[in-house]
């Protein structure tokens, strides 16, 4: 059974009126998999029709301003190493900003705080996830000592680590003060801070050194919060963190992003400081507005919101990842972890993802709600703003540059419609293909009667596991370790590709042979209650799913052998048998 783009789009949404969370809880992750060409998926065409509307309606409602607006969507997918769709507008009497007259996938804008995720990316890449436990004293030890002696006023250096500037738990705040000690105010020109706020328009900034920053940092900082209290978010702590990456490269910061990043990955329009040339496709908004962030160049901050770049680019950055391009998986799947929450259910930190936990149904048409993490990093610049945003349950991404005006306000709603429907769409997509090519009943060639059926069911997350017989006799209940049958519920969860190192990428192929490990969740009926955030009673979950998996060895795997897409044998690895698709 399917269902409009717009049912989706309410549940996506997150209303706490249509979160009720599926009574199969699943594991965290993708409920099937993602080996689809969404390219070919109706569900996706039909989503890229709903986008454009929705545009039109934000367009209409005054949400998003028509006329002032420059601004470019692109979604990509791992599955095709590409774009699947893209969104371009140019609002009327705007054309003058792009300076090739143009707006395209190659077209340069500011990114903000997106940059954050361009720098951690880099240090890992470079130094590994080991980095993030290291002090930050080791590479710069000249913070140690500070020269007050009221410890609540000033950073204790010695307790903050490398990850805890990575996920803003560093309590290191902003840059506002620093830029307010080191300023001066005879000329009418804006700084670089990621909001762009009043106060510190028309600021002249002087001396503004790698040398100056970590003295204010040592000796006049004071800490927001002490480190690892809370995540608060800090462009003091990324403007150190790219300082520390140059430090063990031995280069400038963007000598260092060119080395690791931009150099491998081929982000030919990409740069840590203000782009020019004769050529240059470009968004200067500068050319129509002498107060534009377009040429502010602040070195000492530009780790933490100094990069220009493009879609093109951007999508490089986003299929890297999913593609584990340049670290390797099990680092790509560490680095893609939540580090620390908020205040918040639906939003978690990482390094420095900002984590979206969105409920999307569980199959189509469902009122039944499972989790999906979409991981993102949003950024402005005053009158750029900029989103780049990844979805490994589905392996798609996305990224948003918007410049104008209203720029700060208008990357919401953008991202905010891209969440909303084109990933349910990917999920529906993923169900769907499951119907069609991963049930069914797989039987072992040397026996009809030792078989194994996977079903897919409306409402239910992850297929069934309908029976499992072992020469005509039931036999579910020894995948749990128990002596004799009972009425136990399993579901099936794939869970990463069958060799432990294999990539992300390896669930998004549609081409040739894929190996893919699943393990099923138990669940004995009648089903507890979920806890009231997720629709049901109390303050406790009463699962306890994810304690149990693997608990008897291997007993609980499958391992789904799909050659082009369909799934043609399973492996019951407990029983040691091989059961070949029959149906």
């Amino acid at each position: 059974m399917l269902f409009s783009v717009a049912a989706a789009c309410a549940f996506a949404a997150g209303s706490s009126a249509f979160i009720t969370g599926t009574d199969d809880i699943p594991l965290i992750g993708p409920s099937f998999l993602s080996n689809v060409d969404l390219s070919n998926s109706q569900h996706f065409q039909d989503a890229k029709s709903e986008f454009s509307n929705r545009i039109e309606e934000l367009f209409t409602s005054g949400e998003l301003n028509r006329t002032d607006l420059v601004f470019a969507v692109d979604i990509f997918s791992a599955n095709t190493n590409g774009s699947i769709h893209n969104y371009f507008h140019v609002g009327e009497g705007q054309e003058e900003v792009l300076t090739s007259g143009r707006l395209d996938f190659d077209t340069i804008g500011r990114l903000g705080s997106v940059s954050k995720l361009f720098t951690a990316y880099a240090l890992v890449a470079e130094a590994g996830m080991e980095v993030f436990s290291h002090p930050v004293t080791r590479y710069f030890p000249e913070l140690r000592g500070n020269s007050s002696s009221t410890p609540p006023n000033r950073i204790h250096w010695d307790e903050i680590t490398v990850g805890a500037l990575a996920s803003h738990q560093a309590g290191t705040g902003g840059v506002g003060d620093f830029f307010l000690k080191n300023a001066q105010t005879p000329e009418k020109i804006t700084t670089e801070c990621k909001q762009q706020p009043p106060e510190l328009r028309g600021i002249k900034l002087t001396r503004l050194s790698t040398k100056a920053f970590v003295s204010f940092l040592r000796d006049e900082k004071r800490p927001v919060m002490p480190a690892f209290r809370n995540a608060l978010y800090s462009d003091a702590g990324y403007s150190l963190l790219g300082h520390v990456l140059a430090r063990i490269t031995g280069q400038s910061y963007p000598d260092s992003m060119q080395k690791i990043l931009f150099g491998p990955l081929g982000m030919n329009s990409t740069t840590a400081k203000p782009p020019t040339g004769p050529n240059l496709n470009a968004i200067n908004r500068y050319l129509v507005d002498n107060t534009s962030s377009w040429n502010i160049d602040v070195q000492v901050t530009a780790p933490s919101g100094g990069i220009f770049s493009s879609l093109t680019d951007m999508r490089k950055v986003g299929l890297s990842i999913l593609n584990s391009e340049l670290i390797s998986p099990a680092t790509t799947r560490a680095w893609m972890k939540p580090l620390s929450g908020t205040g918040s259910l639906v939003e978690l930190v990482g390094a420095p993802w900002e984590i979206n936990r969105l409920t999307i149904p569980a199959t189509p048409g469902s009122n039944r709600t499972r989790v999906c993490d979409l991981y993102t990093k949003a950024g402005g610049n005053g009158d750029y703003t900029a989103v780049l945003g990844l979805s490994p349950d589905h392996g798609i991404g996305f990224s948003i540059l918007v410049a104008g005006s209203t720029a700060s306000s208008a990357r919401w709603p953008i991202r905010q419609a891209i969440g909303e429907i084109f990933v349910p769409a990917a999920e529906r997509a993923a169900a769907a293909n499951a119907l069609e090519n991963l049930t069914g009943t797989f039987v072992d060639e040397k026996s009809e009667h030792t078989n194994i059926t996977l079903s897919f069911e409306d409402g239910k997350p992850g297929l069934g596991l309908d029976s499992f017989y072992v020469e005509g006799q039931d036999s579910r209940h020894l995948l749990l370790g128990a002596s004799k049958p009972s009425d136990i519920i399993m579901r099936v969860y794939p869970t990463g590709p069958s060799l432990a190192s294999s990539s992300l990428a390896e669930l998004y192929r549609t081409r040739g042979t894929l190996r893919v490990s699943h393990r099923f969740v138990a669940q004995r009926p009648p089903a507890p209650p979920r806890a009231s955030a997720e629709g049901g009673e109390g303050l406790f979950e009463n699962y306890f799913a994810w304690m149990n998996i693997g608990f008897n060895g291997p007993l609980d795997e499958l391992i789904f052998e799909i050659e082009d897409g369909k799934l043609v044998s399973v492996t019951v690895v407990g029983a040691e048998l091989v059961l070949k698709r029959v149906d």
